[in-house]
């Protein structure tokens, strides 16, 4: 297109008479305003009402109030001496809406003269704004980044030289940050540099998701001065490492923050590690090629965790795994199309639908504190959607043979309230060769995807609360044909509360089917596992049941247990649910083995821009509560309960080697071992218990 780019932001409010007072925020995207932006050929805009408050003696205050979201893919634009126009189709994202068509005229001459937007509504009156260039990017974000000062050393924000590794032939040299990165994807993403905080963390050795929640809580600027959300805010912390030291970054936010009174604002913080491995040889200015690696890592964990937060799934997850984006694994990629692949290759930017979907997507699915994350992949049917089609993945099938089978299995009948587990289990199917498998099965890792089919008939995917990147965790499964046990891994995930809320609270049949994400562009889809979840005992449970499904007693369970302030009425009504139930019951069993480890390990808060020990661990009371959760899960026969107890009981001989009693930890284990045999699981496991059980010094 001839002349200078049209593209950017424009705002301006309704002319038409009689119309009200509405004001139309819009992003023309059709020419290259910013240097190495892609085009996405789309325009899209947001209405908001205004509300014009006067109070005396004041001048006027403005409000804008969101109202919606719409969308023109591939607009026709034209061009004559006095002006640009474009043309298309309005799609609006939610709710019924007559056809729709929107004229835009761009006007060359005067320069600055305002655009004219003229929306024609089937049987309607037409809408006619005149909107004013905002900026050359299509949204503004703040982010606000604060660091610990056992990590308070250069780099604290990336820089990566593009030309300093490996690379595509045709990449410009250049040197990019976070700004850099996200303004190649049209969005002004500004650093707060000047409320950046240091923490004084001498006391964490390594940090818990409520320990994230909490300090976000306590440090981020605009939480505590009282900002509502949804808003274009972003918090990160560089910390030191997380308690699962393989885990680089992760964006840890819930559906309910810590004292959020019941609001439902998501996806405003994450949390980089810098003393994870990959970023042993970060240094400022990178000399060799371990530390232009380094630097590339580093930028990379940055601008993917903050891509979370922009309600990005990762790359397979969106069915697209070949995709050359920051929300890809370089493993994963390398893993379809050789190693090394994906660095050689990728233009260090978003993929075009990712760029499509944070200029242009629908904006509560985009900003901060908006919709839940995931909801932006459109793979999900959230509570109360029922007229979304079923999430893609869940109908995934095979045709013919593969070397890998994933089952899922639990115990088939679940008490009213009682904690929902799963076991999943990969097995290696070839008779002589063996497989090393990526082993990883917790939703959060991204490697796994889960779909419940629910009483209603509504399939929905599980979201974690927390979305992890870490190094890759392999192990090598033997050839079907040899020891026994010795071709499979299990893993225990625990999926009763998530991004949604609890996902079995009502009583009836369930059925749960897994997806894992496997090397070389594998998808192996699980059996179809059914489960039931029984009724409410008696009026009593019923109602009790109220103060149960309430998203902080379901993040207590999600984080193992959590001493903060915020969750304390939480861990109140848990207390509660003990003195409940009968002295068998599995739903208190099972309740207490969640949320021990919680007690089993330090807490910190904040004091005065200080992380200060507020609760030191109390293995004993761990172990107390979980008395009775290991009597009751061994007096079960069935070996679906078999994994659930076994990582209780070696949780405990842990317990017990932190309190000095290695005599009680080695009985703990042999006593497991013993159990284990007794109700058929596979000798491999009974045997490797035996001998972490002679270790116990």
């Amino acid at each position: 297109m001839p002349g200078d780019p049209i593209s950017g932001w424009y705002v301006g409010d309704l002319t038409t008479p009689g119309g009200g007072s509405d004001r139309l925020h819009l992003r023309i995207d059709v020419d290259r305003k910013i240097e190495l932006a892609p085009v996405t050929n789309r325009i899209s805009a947001d209405l908001f009402h205004v509300d014009e408050i006067k109070l005396p003696g004041q001048p006027p205050q403005q409000a804008e109030v969101y109202r919606e979201s719409w969308l023109i893919d591939r607009p026709q634009v034209t061009q004559d001496a006095d002006a640009v126009r474009a043309e298309g189709v309005v799609r609006f994202w939610n709710g019924i809406h007559p056809s729709t068509t929107a004229q835009i005229r761009i006007p060359i001459k005067p320069a600055n003269a305002p655009v004219e937007v003229t929306l024609l509504h089937e049987g309607t009156p037409s809408l006619h704004f005149n909107c004013v260039k905002a900026s050359k990017f299509f949204r503004t974000v703040n982010l606000e980044i604060d660091v610990c000062q056992s990590v308070n050393n250069p780099p604290i924000f990336p820089v990566y030289g593009t030309h300093a590794s490996t690379r595509p032939a045709s990449t410009p040299k250049r040197d990019l940050t976070i700004e850099a990165v996200y303004a190649e994807a049209g969005i002004d993403l500004r650093i707060l540099r000047e409320n950046l905080t240091v923490i004084d963390d001498f006391t964490v050795k390594s940090w818990t998701a409520a320990e994230l929640h909490n300090v976000m809580q306590k440090h981020f600027h605009y939480m505590t001065s009282g900002g509502g959300w949804p808003a274009w805010e972003l918090w990160g912390l560089m910390a030191t490492q997380f308690e699962e030291p393989r885990v680089g970054g992760v964006m840890f936010d819930t559906s309910k923050q810590f004292g959020g009174a019941g609001s439902a604002s998501e996806r405003q913080g994450f949390a980089v590690f810098r003393k994870h491995l990959w970023f042993n040889d970060l240094v400022e200015t990178p000399k060799t090629a371990a530390q232009a690696e380094a630097a590339r890592k580093f930028l990379y964990t940055w601008v993917h965790e903050a891509g979370h937060a922009f309600n990005f799934l990762h790359s397979w997850d969106k069915n697209r795994p070949s995709a050359l984006s920051w929300m890809n694994y370089d493993w994963k990629y390398d893993s379809i199309h050789g190693a090394g692949a994906f660095w050689q290759s990728f233009p260090f930017r978003f993929d075009d639908e990712e760029l499509i979907h944070i200029r242009h997507g629908n904006r509560p699915s985009v900003i901060m504190g908006g919709d839940p994350w995931a909801s932006g992949g459109h793979a999900e049917a959230p509570p109360g959607a029922e007229y979304l089609k079923t999430p893609p993945g869940a109908m995934a099938s095979v045709s013919g043979a593969l070397p890998v089978e994933l089952l899922v299995r639990s115990q088939e009948y679940f008490d009213f309230m009682e904690p929902v587990s799963l076991e999943l289990r990969l097995r290696n199917t070839l008779p002589d060769l063996p497989l090393t498998l990526e082993t990883e099965l917790d939703p959060e890792f991204g490697g796994i995807t889960v779909y419940i089919r629910r009483p209603d008939g509504r399939i929905v995917e599980f979201s974690p609360v927390a979305c992890k990147l870490a190094a890759q965790k392999f192990t090598t499964l033997a050839p079907a044909r040899g020891e026994e046990g010795a071709d499979r891994y299990s893993q225990n995930v625990f999926i009763g509360y998530g991004r949604y809320g609890f996902y079995f609270e009502e009583p009836g049949q369930y059925q749960v089917r897994a997806i894992y994400h496997g090397a070389g562009n594998v998808l192996v889809p699980s059996n179809v596992h059914r489960l039931r979840v029984g009724q409410p005992r008696d009026r009593e449970q019923d109602r009790f049941a109220q103060d149960f499904f309430d998203s902080d007693i379901g993040l207590s369970l999600y984080l193992k247990g959590s001493p903060s302030d915020a969750l304390r009425g939480a861990m109140d009504t848990l207390q509660e649910l003990f003195d409940r139930e009968p002295e068998n019951s599995m739903t208190a069993a099972k309740t207490a083995a969640r949320i021990a480890p919680g007690m089993a390990r330090d807490f910190h808060d904040v004091r005065e821009n200080e992380m200060v020990l507020t609760r030191e661990a109390d293995p004993g009371a761990a172990l107390k509560l979980t008395d009775r959760a290991v009597q009751t899960l061994g007096e079960e026969p069935s070996k679906a309960f078999n994994l659930q107890l076994a990582k209780l009981m070696e949780k405990r001989a842990d317990m017990m080697m932190t309190i000095g009693d290695p005599d009680r930890a080695r009985k703990e284990l042999l006593d497991l071992a013993y159990k284990l045999s007794e109700r058929g699981a596979n000798a491999p496991v009974v045997e490797d218990i035996r001998r972490k059980a002679e270790t116990c010094r």
